[in-house]
């Protein structure tokens, strides 16, 4: 287990990923908790990153907001919500610079990636999807797996709070990586780092952290 480290939410922060993943032990397999894309400059470069090495990663909401907007975004020339300030999908569209062909390709590895990945007793999740986990295969309850905060957790299961398994997700940012019983958000708010952000990996065997501070060049 200690060759697994999740990395919390990236969001086109390739400069800091690299630093990061410079920093991890020789042998080292990084998981990605989704949200590659967004607000960074370098959305197109991350996604190539994890795709062209194989990484794991499951599917944030930046992904499925991407998914489902760049080709209007792109070749419709239509202003869609995905590239308002909020969501940040104008820096992922000036990221291509009009490569189509990695926006195809790009696509095409978003549908690919899983909802989740189980390791052991881990359940990996880009949202807070512990009080779903029974649910995890059910069509209905899908996009809690990468839409669900803690702070807005509803509809859930009783009692989630006694499950045998550890959730390592991201999507809200936190100060520091935030340990529960059985749960561990690991998104530190890489691409706030103005703001003290920082781009964290999480060993699953130890529950060592290793961080790195915001490479200004990522959203600069």
């Amino acid at each position: 287990m200690e060759a697994y480290w999740v990395i919390g939410d990236v969001h086109g922060c390739m400069f800091t990923l690299e630093d990061l993943i410079k920093k991890l032990p020789k042998g080292s397999v990084p998981i990605f908790v989704g949200d590659l894309v967004d607000k960074g400059k370098h959305s197109k470069d991350v996604m190539e990153f994890v795709l062209e090495n194989k990484h794991l990663t499951v599917e944030g909401n930046h992904e499925f907001l991407m998914y489902n907007y760049i080709r209007d975004a792109v070749f419709r020339g239509k202003r869609t919500l995905w590239l308002s300030e909020i969501y940040g999908g104008l820096a992922t569209v000036r990221s291509y610079r009009n490569d189509h062909d990695a926006i195809m390709k790009h696509i095409k590895f978003i549908e690919e990636m899983p909802k989740y990945i189980e390791i052991k007793n881990y359940f990996i999740t880009h949202g807070f999807g512990l009080p779903y986990y029974k649910r995890r295969e059910n069509k209905q309850y899908v996009k809690k797996l990468y839409t669900q905060r803690m702070e807005e957790s509803n509809d859930e299961e009783e009692p989630w709070q006694t499950y045998n398994i550890i959730n390592v997700f991201g999507h809200t940012p936190y100060p520091d990586v935030l340990f529960g019983k059985n749960y561990i958000g690991i998104d530190t708010g890489c691409v706030y780092g103005m703001t003290g952000g920082k781009l964290s990996a999480l060993n699953l065997g130890t529950h060592r952290v290793i961080s790195e501070d915001l490479d200004d060049k990522d959203i600069l």
